[in-house]
């Protein structure tokens, strides 16, 4: 037991004395931890400038010749202290109250006087040609016939137009250099007026009024009558046979 406590003693002694020991060095490890050494600063070294060394100029052999005194030249100085430009302020400009001109007039540009359009001329209005009043009866030529027994003139028939004799109605056939003559429809509407007496060639034949026609030896003229149909030409030949042979011309009337 007695050694047991020797070595149990024994331990701690070592124990506490470590523990010391650790408890010294541990402050003087952190100071030198924390502790930032500073840098010793380099002595600085002042540039002695070194003396230049003059040259004694070697002794020049004088001339045998007597020297000519020749005057020095004068040092130029290279810079001349010229005195610098003195800064001139600027002028100042001041704003002045020029009166502008008033605006001069633009002068208007007189106006042209209108002329009136000459007034137009009034057209005339054309006269239309009256139109013919439609006269009642209608004329045809139906055929022609020869005949060579002397006889020639125009014949035919006066009928209305539901195909009716039409009796009593004025015919009349003239030429251009016969005063003509005038035959009134029969109550068949058959009429016949005769060229035999006069020569061959070409005559009018149409419906007149018998009051208005003029007279010549008691007989009615067709020449100057009023016409009440339209008019036809007809033709007479001395030729009785043949193409273009014709003496007498049958014509028809159509009334109302």
């Amino acid at each position: 037991m007695n050694k047991r406590l020797v070595v149990l003693v024994a331990v701690l002694l070592v124990y506490v004395l470590v523990a010391c020991s650790f408890a010294q060095l541990l402050p003087q490890r952190e100071a030198r931890i924390t502790s930032t050494p500073t840098r010793t600063p380099k002595p600085t070294f002042t540039a002695t400038t070194i003396p230049t060394r003059t040259l004694t100029p070697s002794p020049t052999p004088l001339p045998s010749n007597t020297p000519t005194n020749t005057p020095m030249a004068t040092n130029t100085p290279l810079f001349t202290n010229t005195p610098l430009p003195t800064d001139t302020p600027a002028a100042t400009l001041t704003a002045t109250n020029t009166a502008l001109p008033p605006p001069t007039a633009i002068p208007m540009a007189t106006p042209k006087p209108t002329r009136k359009p000459a007034p137009k001329p009034a057209k005339t209005p054309t006269p239309q040609p009256t139109k013919p009043p439609v006269l009642p009866f209608t004329a045809a030529i139906v055929r022609g016939y020869t005949q060579c027994g002397g006889y020639r003139g125009v014949t035919g028939f006066v009928r209305h137009a539901n195909g009716s004799p039409y009796p009593g109605v004025a015919i009349g056939v003239w030429g251009d250099v016969w005063q003509g003559r005038v035959a009134v429809s029969e109550d068949s509407g058959k009429f016949e007026l005769s060229l035999s007496d006069v020569p061959v060639g070409k005559y009018k034949v149409a419906a007149v009024r018998l009051e208005t026609c003029g007279q010549r030896d008691g007989l009615p003229t067709a020449v100057d009558c009023k016409r009440v149909s339209n008019v036809v030409e007809v033709t007479t030949t001395d030729k009785c046979e043949g193409a273009g042979a014709n003496q007498v011309t049958e014509v028809k009337f159509t009334g109302p």
